[in-house]
């Protein structure tokens, strides 16, 4: 007979079991008996029965306490329990299903309805297992196609996505594709996400997907306001996991009581949540472990991705950068070539570069004008070898070897041009040194500048100081002297004699008191300190004041003195400094006037067009109305090569230093008369005298 099932009787009874036991195996039942509650629970536990009989009262267990231990063991929860009672007692009965029996069979037993009550419940325990196992089947079925369909976008948005960010870095594209498969895998109403840039500066991009049928209500939007997004990476940046409960509060669905359940799952970017994909399913949905798993699995996958793509980005963006530094650099570089040859082309001072062995490979074109050769005949030529003298030549030799060791050299010499002719030069020869032998010197680089205008310079302010030096101890000697003499010999000299000395010491004194008024108008006009008065003067009325002071010292020489000053020519400066000018040209007519000459003063209106004979510098060119003055003297003139420095400062014909002077009266003239709006004229010929003007804007009273 074929087996129906496995039965397990419990009774207290040995009679009643013996009579179940037979009962039940002729009808094709496997029987376990035993007699008390603890061997029932070891005996169902060892071999898990498709039934229980179950009698109420037993020895050492009440039946219906062992039932209720029963429902409580996990491998013994779903046994059919039959409970064996009497039929009176239908407290027992209410307890039984309170603790989960399923039917009941009343003592004394019918052993027919015994039979008939087992293999119904056998059989539908038979078929509960089949279905529950069809189910199960069914159940692992769809879970594994679920799961394979699941890989399947998984691996497809794998591919996509990588491929998407391999070539274009399209982010936003990659993200909302992710919102996409999540959202038809899972069922989803909406899917959203959120992603920060690494620094955090701001929202990178917000993306959001709705599947919900158009007559569901509309999903709130979960996108998170650019505070609220840095906040979370701040706050959950390290605890992914406590997204959902931060992000659940804004998600809601709007007019309606049902609310979406949202899970977030975080985009982990280099160990921190970067931002996040946000699920919200329809209605009361929960997202069980697979969903959550599958979510994030997708999501780990779309970090990666964004990773691997990133980290491409970056090296191609740094590739570029160095190609880009590399072409910037070069741009320097020949920029700075191309400016440092500008700055030598341009440079006023002679520059020379030569290699180790003093062979010029480069001079800038100012050496052409200092030196007197042409670039092509430098170039290739020892630059110690260029000079014409032989000890020229070994001090060049001096300073390379000196170079060469490594050290600068500065210095002034007196170098030679190709004509033979000298100059004065500053020298600053430094070495060139090799990048790859810092310690070795690879050339030579040097500075020539012309400094012979500043030595002349330098020894007319020496020839100045020493003419200075003899006017001011000449009138100091003679100051000296006499004093001495009325202090030692004061009663043994007459009145008249007293009077003189006293004469001679104030006039030795004025002496030295113009001199020392001329420096000091120099350094005054130098450093802007000189004040000038403003106001009408008569240029007539100046010079006949001149001229009647310097008539006695003319007289005194026997010269004599002619003025011819038309009147009304009326001028805007300052009279000081005007007379100052005119005593200046008179005083030197005097100086350089030999006895029974005459000096000729005249001012007079000039009308502008041709030029006035006997008035040197004045132009055709000139417009306006304009005054000139000149002082003609019969001197004993200057040579034409001297006339362009006459109105130089410390100026001094060399063949007139035996006249006392200083060389500022002219240079003072020229000042003054140009801060008036004026200009100066000379004309001379030696041995028949001088003529010196100057012209000033006179004022337009028409």
């Amino acid at each position: 007979m074929a087996q129906i099932g496995h039965v397990l009787v419990v009774d207290d009874d040995p009679v009643i079991r013996q009579l179940m036991q037979r009962s039940l195996e002729a009808q094709g039942c496997t029987i376990t008996v035993t007699g008390t509650a603890r061997e029932a629970v070891a005996a169902a536990l060892a071999q898990p029965p498709d039934l229980i009989l179950l009698d109420v009262m037993l020895p050492d267990l009440d039946g219906i306490e062992l039932c209720r231990r029963v429902r409580a063991e996990v491998q013994l929860a779903e046994v059919p329990v039959i409970m064996i009672t009497s039929l009176n007692d239908p407290d027992a009965r209410m307890r039984s299903l309170e603790v989960g029996a399923d039917d009941f069979i009343t003592k004394p037993i019918d052993f027919i309805e015994l039979r008939a009550r087992v293999g119904s419940i056998l059989r539908l325990n038979r078929y509960r297992l089949l279905l529950q196992e069809r189910t199960q089947r069914q159940r692992a079925e769809e879970e594994m196609a679920r799961r394979n369909r699941e890989l399947s976008l998984l691996n497809g948005f794998i591919v996509t996505s990588a491929a998407r960010l391999q070539t274009s870095l399209q982010m936003e594209g990659a993200v909302h594709h992710a919102c996409t498969v999540l959202a038809q895998a899972l069922g989803l109403a909406a899917a959203e996400a959120w992603l920060l840039p690494d620094d955090g500066a701001e929202l990178l991009f917000t993306s959001s997907l709705s599947l919900a049928p158009p007559s569901a209500q509309p999903v709130a939007s979960a996108i998170l306001s650019y505070e609220r997004a840095q906040q979370l990476v701040a706050a959950y940046g390290a605890m992914p996991s406590a997204l959902d409960s931060a992000l659940a509060e804004p998600m809601r669905w709007p007019n309606s009581q049902h609310e979406p359940m949202p899970h977030a799952v975080p985009i982990m970017l280099n160990g921190r949540a970067s931002g996040a994909i946000v699920l919200l399913a329809e209605s009361e949905r929960r997202f069980d472990a697979q969903d959550r798993a599958f979510a994030q699995s997708l999501v780990s996958a779309l970090g990666q991705a964004i990773e691997t793509a990133l980290l491409n980005r970056r090296l191609q963006r740094h590739a570029e950068q160095m190609e880009e530094m590399v072409a910037v650099r070069t741009n320097e570089l020949q920029a700075e070539r191309d400016r440092t040859q500008a700055i030598l082309e341009a440079l006023g001072e002679a520059v020379f570069v030569t290699d180790e062995d003093c062979i010029i490979n480069y001079a800038n074109p100012a050496t052409t004008i200092l030196t007197g050769y042409s670039g092509e005949e430098l170039i290739g030529r020892s630059w110690c070898l260029l000079q014409h003298d032989e000890s020229a030549r070994l001090l060049y030799q001096t300073i390379h070897r000196h170079v060469r060791a490594g050290k600068m050299w500065r210095g002034e010499l007196l170098d030679s041009r190709r004509d033979g002719s000298t100059y004065d030069a500053a020298l600053t020869v430094a070495p060139i040194f090799d990048p790859q032998r810092p310690d070795t010197p690879a050339g030579v680089v040097s500075v020539h500048r012309d400094i012979t205008p500043l030595k002349a310079a330098e020894r007319t302010k020496d020839l100045f100081i020493s003419n200075v030096s003899h006017e001011l101890r000449t009138p100091l000697s003679i100051i000296a002297l006499h004093s001495g003499n009325l202090d030692t010999l004061y009663d043994r000299l007459g009145e008249e004699r007293r009077r003189h000395l006293i004469r001679e010491v104030r006039a030795q004194a004025q002496l030295l008191d113009d001199l020392i008024s001329d420096i000091l108008d120099l350094s005054r006009i130098d450093s802007g300190g000189l004040l000038s008065e403003d106001r009408r003067i008569d240029l007539g009325e100046i010079l006949s004041q001149a001229v009647a002071q310097l008539r006695p010292l003319a007289s005194s020489k026997g010269l004599r003195m002619e003025v011819q000053a038309e009147q009304n020519l009326i001028l805007s400066g300052d009279p000081a400094q005007l007379g100052q000018c005119v005593r200046n040209l008179i005083s030197n007519a005097i100086k350089f006037t030999a006895g029974e000459g005459v000096i000729r003063c005249e001012c007079r209106r000039l009308d502008v067009g041709p030029p006035s004979p006997g008035w040197p510098g004045y132009s055709a060119a000139d417009t306006g109305f304009w005054a000139g003055l000149r002082i003609v003297d019969t001197g004993i003139g200057i040579d034409a090569k001297h006339i362009g420095n006459l109105f130089e400062r410390f100026y001094r014909v060399q063949s007139q230093t035996h006249v006392p002077g200083t060389g500022l009266g002219l240079a003072i003239t020229r000042e003054l008369i140009t801060r008036h709006g004026g200009w100066t004229g000379v004309a001379s010929t030696p041995g028949s005298g001088s003529t010196f003007a100057f012209y000033l804007p006179l004022i337009d009273e028409r």
